[in-house]
């Protein structure tokens, strides 16, 4: 499987370097470029479908932080990794809060950011090996806002996978129950929480877990 990635990085020279880096990887194509946030979201609007973003955060008219909140919402089966030379736990937080599913710093080397773009597209999130940063206690700080609608082990447990991007059948096949019985629990959730719509299903998963 080719992983189509977009890169985005106000400074040219490191979206080059970027694609020197990736040239040989020969299951990773990069589609698309763009300096901002404004030309990555003109990309998509074009018809251009990445399985990864890779953005920048500080870039001008659209930073990498709106950027990964509109992705989240129009696009929420659309990967976002956070590729920054900012190391600061707020500047991780404040990226998966957004709805980044990773977060590298700059100075990986090769093999790393090549791990963690196969990471993301399988489903999962990565974290910079360098990075100070306890994922885990993230996760459990935003399952709080989730237990507190009243949802169930069960629920919050199809709700972390709906922030993945997962279909019903994936989830069913992944927790090994019927597709009929995770529509029925989907129901569930979308009562509890007092969401109608898929997407808003989807959003409230992004921005609480």
């Amino acid at each position: 499987m080719t992983i189509n990635i977009i890169i985005a990085d106000d400074h040219q020279l490191f979206i080059d370097g970027i694609k020197s880096i990736l040239y040989k990887a020969i299951d990773i194509t990069t589609i698309g470029e763009a300096n901002n946030g404004l030309e990555v979201l003109k990309l998509l609007e074009d018809g251009i479908t990445p399985d990864v973003i890779l953005t920048d955060i500080r870039m001008p008219i659209i930073d990498g932080i709106q950027l990964t909140k509109t992705i989240s919402k129009t696009y929420p089966n659309l990967k976002v990794l956070a590729l920054s030379m900012f190391d600061q736990t707020a500047d991780v937080i404040e990226m998966l809060n957004a709805g980044a599913k990773g977060y590298v710093t700059k100075n990986v080397d090769k093999s790393e950011l090549i791990e963690a773009l196969h990471t993301l597209v399988k489903g999962n999130y990565y974290i910079s090996k360098n990075l100070p940063f306890d994922i885990q206690d993230w996760f459990e700080k935003k399952l709080g806002h989730a237990q507190e609608s009243n949802l169930t082990k069960r629920e919050t447990e199809i709700l972390q996978l709906i922030a993945k991007g997962r279909t019903s059948i994936q989830i069913a096949k992944h927790l090994k129950l019927s597709k009929y019985t995770i529509d029925t629990h989907r129901k569930n959730i979308h009562k509890k929480l007092g969401i109608k719509s898929n997407t808003g299903l989807v959003n409230f998963a992004l921005n609480n877990l």
